[in-house]
């Protein structure tokens, strides 16, 4: 069982805790102590730690199922994570959890096959890609492949060489949108163009290099506690991180389920949260169905785009307040299809594909098992809200056509499994947040700051973790605020 108590210990702050949630518990008998808002990781996590320190919590979740953006598709294949999939030897937070509730891992996380490359109609081996007549990028550029460039001219280039650099002043120089970074870098045009289609982000100009900066610090530590895989070179970050990976065995869906059952009926899920008010003594939260629900302390573990819309009182203010409203977040819009003939196997060429058309990645997965039955094709940006106007099933047939018509031996050998499309999600809104520039290095220091006696989770409010071990991190740091308030 996690106990905070030997965390509180271990930080020396045990006595501090046990008088406040002491005085805490008396002053709110009849009440939660705490309400938590979201079922994600985030949430759910500092539900944990609370209720296992004693406190009274409550979990209020919008939607019918937990997870968030951890969300196997069962309905679609139980192999298709739509979220949330890789498990770093590093999520400690991740692994005690699952070791603690009894659910699987296993080493090893999907992997994407190599790429090939499709300009306009012509589709282009990875062998040719520096020399081909296709290819737009100049000088070293050209020999680096299209869904690389991000690592190359931001991974590669960070400046920041651990985690405390990146909340100093040093890191207020760097403070720049990513076009503003890579044209210091001398990257072409071109470069910057297939940059912008590949990363998901919400457009170049609306992204702060800091976002990218923080996971490359991140990859830089850990790198430098067990040598990088050799086969790692000329892949983007989420093949790289895929071969040091585990996998939650039967879906990642396993480990927020399993993390919800644990707390019983303190998870309401259907309770779409529409005010948190707060005064002196307490908080009161309410729903859009007339329910209201008094505690304590509010936890926040939402994505700001769906934060936003909740009436806050007292209001937040300056750069929290900003980050809350303007918080951009990009979107990925996916189609799976299932490989019935091992198409590559027919042309001798890379099976995944990185395109400048509609999807930009079509990735062919390559089970733990070595398995290689599925495909996700993925549109990003204002591409994927292209995407979004069809309904699924034509979504499905868009991306077959596609394939088809630029790779002939895909003919007949692909059908339609199912699409998802993160921004068309009612209880999350986008899939990845941004950091606006200019204003990126005052967001981080302030807006995961407590705002009287709301607290805030989520992966956007990291420090230095990545991916799921992220927002079990910021749920810590909240729950830990709460202790010590």
């Amino acid at each position: 069982m996690l106990i905070t108590r030997r965390r509180s210990i271990a930080l020396g702050v045990a006595a501090a805790v046990s008088a406040t949630t002491d005085g805490l518990r008396a002053a709110t008998r009849s009440l939660h102590d705490v309400i938590v808002i979201g079922a994600g990781l985030a949430g759910l996590h500092a539900a944990r730690l609370l209720a296992a320190d004693g406190l009274k919590v409550l979990v209020l979740e919008s939607d019918r199922r937990v997870g968030g953006r951890s969300h196997t598709a069962y309905e679609f294949d139980s192999r298709i994570e739509l979220g949330a999939s890789q498990v770093g030897r590093m999520y400690a937070r991740i692994l005690d959890t699952a070791r603690a509730l009894g659910i699987e891992m296993a080493p090893g996380a999907h992997i994407n096959a190599p790429y090939s490359f499709v300009r306009g109609d012509e589709l282009i081996g990875a062998a040719n890609w520096a020399a081909s007549k296709r290819n737009p990028l100049q000088g070293p550029e050209r020999s680096v492949p299209p869904h690389a460039l991000g690592a190359y001219y931001i991974e590669q280039r960070n400046p920041f060489q651990s985690f405390d650099e990146l909340l100093s002043a040093k890191a207020q120089e760097f403070d720049l949108s990513v076009a503003q970074w890579l044209e210091r870098q001398g990257a072409s045009a071109a470069a910057r163009e297939l940059i912008n289609e590949t990363l998901g982000a919400p457009g170049l100009e609306n992204q702060s290099v800091l976002r990218m900066f923080q996971e490359a610090t991140r990859m830089r530590v850990e790198n430098r506690a067990r040598a990088a895989a050799p086969e790692s070179s000329g892949k983007d970050a989420y093949e790289r991180a895929a071969l040091n990976s585990f996998h939650i065995v039967g879906g990642s869906s396993k480990l927020t389920d399993a993390m919800a059952a644990s707390l019983g009926d303190r998870v309401i899920t259907g309770k779409k949260v529409v005010a948190i008010d707060m005064t002196r003594t307490g908080c009161t939260v309410r729903c859009e169905d007339g329910s209201q629900w008094q505690s304590a302390r509010v936890i926040s573990a939402l994505p700001f785009t769906m934060l936003r819309r909740i009436a806050i009182t007292p209001a937040l203010q300056g750069a929290q307040a900003q980050a809350v409203e303007r918080m951009p977040y990009g979107n990925q819009s996916q189609v799976w299809l299932r490989v019935k003939a091992p198409y590559w196997e027919a042309d001798g060429i890379e099976a995944s594909m990185w395109t400048d058309g509609l999807f930009t990645l079509i990735r062919q997965q390559i089970e733990h098992d070595g398995k290689r039955e599925l495909i996700s094709a993925l549109a990003f940006g204002a591409k994927s809200h292209e995407l979004d106007r069809l309904a699924p099933r034509d979504r499905g047939e868009l991306a077959i056509r596609y394939i088809e018509q630029r790779r002939p031996s895909t003919r007949g050998k692909l059908e339609f499994i199912g699409a998802h499309s993160w921004a068309q999600s009612p209880t999350i809104g986008g899939c990845s947040y941004g950091l606006q520039p200019h204003v990126a290095f005052d967001w981080n220091l302030q807006m995961s700051k407590p705002h009287a006696r709301l607290h805030f989770a989520g992966e956007h409010t990291r420090r230095f973790e990545v991916g799921m071990e992220a927002a079990m991190e910021s749920g810590e740091r909240a729950a830990l605020e709460v202790l010590q308030s």
